[in-house]
């Protein structure tokens, strides 16, 4: 069964020391992604979507600075709460970023719907933590694809998981499955680097068998964001950079996109991560602190504290933006393949 073990001062003292290790080519590479990926990123809100303006895809998803960046959130990551690389959303507000992640997991495999002995395919596995909850919760054999071979590297030395089902592979080409290889796929919060999502869907269909659902979980723009109005576009762009999305797409854009490549949609909602992302922010408040303190007295390398900063720094503007009802990091649709 699996340990749902919360992250430990072990694992969070070897991720810190990860960090000081961190070449300065590596670091420079780091810092230097937040230019190369989030400056003027694709849009596409609900004025396009009534305008008929088609859905701009983030042409920098299979890129080397995808890989270099996660190459270092990923290590961020452990030094929180969210070392599967996602904020759920608050499904119980009284208990943690780890519970609540379990009770979003449970859901999305009730959505699922597959029985014991099927092929399920996590797009944008990570270190396959999702992946092996998901085995435990519907007795499926997982499968898994990343662009970061250091996370698929954790995958493949986790004893819980088959490592020859989890490869680096990249979801924005063709999928190296055969044709109705699965009995279900699903995504959580990595397809907002797609760089035409209909052709990713297609992709898709053709890997599940007939009857077989594809579950995505992502980031969404909703009714009331105006990329005109200023103020809702700092905001979006201050979510972006702390929360390392890609292209943002109003919501209904995903839906089309399932029904124009032959799916049948089932189900499609928000849901709200803010009282999570408080709990983050608050522990990362902790860590800045401290480590500016240590960098300031060149204890520790100011590089440490730069990659803390830039982690931590906007958190106020996402919790703004889900407040005024912006956008979601939360966007869950269920499509089917007919059959």
């Amino acid at each position: 069964m699996t340990q749902h073990k919360p992250t430990t001062v072990l694992d969070r003292l070897k991720a810190f020391g990860d960090l000081w290790r961190l070449s300065d080519a590596d670091y420079h590479a780091y810092m230097g992604t937040y230019t190369e990926l989030f400056t003027d990123s694709p849009e596409n809100t609900k004025a396009d979507y009534e305008l008929g303006i088609p859905m701009k895809g983030y042409d920098q998803g299979s890129s080397d600075e995808i890989s270099q960046l996660y190459k270092v959130i990923h290590i961020m990551c452990t030094l929180g709460s969210v070392e599967k690389m996602y904020m759920p959303p608050t499904v119980d507000p009284t208990t943690s970023v780890l519970d609540n992640q379990i009770l979003f997991e449970r859901i999305v495999a009730d959505d699922l719907d597959v029985k014991p002995g099927a092929k399920v395919l996590d797009l944008g596995c990570g270190c396959g933590a999702i992946a092996e909850h998901m085995a435990e919760l519907t007795g499926a054999e997982l499968f898994g694809i990343n662009i970061d071979r250091s996370q698929i590297a954790k995958a493949w030395r986790n004893p819980n998981l088959n490592g020859a089902n989890f490869n680096v592979g990249d979801f924005n080409v063709p999928l190296n499955f055969p044709d109705e290889s699965f009995d279900a796929v699903y995504a959580i919060q990595p397809m907002t680097y797609v760089t035409n999502l209909e052709a990713t869907c297609r992709e898709v269909l053709r890997v599940l068998k007939p009857g077989g659902r594809f579950v995505v979980n992502d980031v969404a723009a909703l009714d009331a964001y105006d990329r005109d109005n200023a103020h809702h576009k700092s905001l979006i762009q201050d979510t972006r950079e702390l929360t390392v999305f890609g292209g943002f797409w109003y919501y209904k854009y995903w839906e089309d996109a399932y029904t124009a490549t032959g799916f049948e949609l089932l189900d499609s909602e928000g849901r709200s991560a803010v009282e999570m992302i408080k709990r983050e922010v608050s522990l990362y408040g902790r860590y800045e602190a401290a480590v500016a303190a240590l960098a300031k007295v060149r204890i520790i390398p100011t590089k440490v504290n730069a990659m803390i900063h830039r982690m931590n720094t906007k958190a106020d503007s996402y919790i703004q933006a889900e407040a005024e009802e912006l956008l979601t990091l939360n966007w869950k649709t269920v499509a089917r393949k007919p059959g």
